[in-house]
């Protein structure tokens, strides 16, 4: 017979809101990871762990009204954590290679090492959208170790 989880709390949510830890110009569909504080901001490497990808709608509204991306420190960040989402490609990416972060947060290609945080389901070139599906995982060193 399986276990009764009555009372737990089980979220299934996609999505999780963190604070942003440094200002970021524009996080919308960038690579975000845990700075030491435990506050999110910009991945730039593969070897940064992956938390996500900051929304779209991520940010406050500008001056004019319009969607601007921006964050300070301290505000609210919308966090796209499982599931299929939209990355930014800072290079080309062919579907089917592994994502890791790349400068300024864009999506790269993963090399040996690196922090996968997806699966690329489409082609993408340099500043366009790339669908991933997120997965999460380290992927292994050259030789396999």
């Amino acid at each position: 017979m399986g276990k009764n989880f009555n009372g737990v709390q089980i979220n299934q949510t996609p999505t999780i809101t963190e604070k942003a830890g440094a200002e970021i110009a524009d996080c919308r569909n960038r690579i975000m990871k845990y700075d030491s504080n435990g506050n999110v901001i910009l991945a730039t490497a593969g070897t940064d762990i992956p938390a996500g990808i900051a929304l779209i709608e991520a940010g406050y509204n500008d001056i004019s009204g319009a969607e601007s991306g921006k964050a300070a420190v301290g505000d609210d960040v919308d966090i796209q954590i499982k599931d299929i989402g939209y990355v930014m490609a800072g290079t080309a990416i062919s579907k089917g290679q592994e994502i890791a972060a790349g400068a300024n947060g864009f999506a790269a290609v993963a090399a040996d090492g690196d922090y996968v945080l997806g699966i690329a389901l489409t082609s993408a070139k340099k500043d366009e959208y790339c669908r991933i599906l997120i997965t999460k995982y380290q992927k292994a060193s050259a030789g396999g170790a």
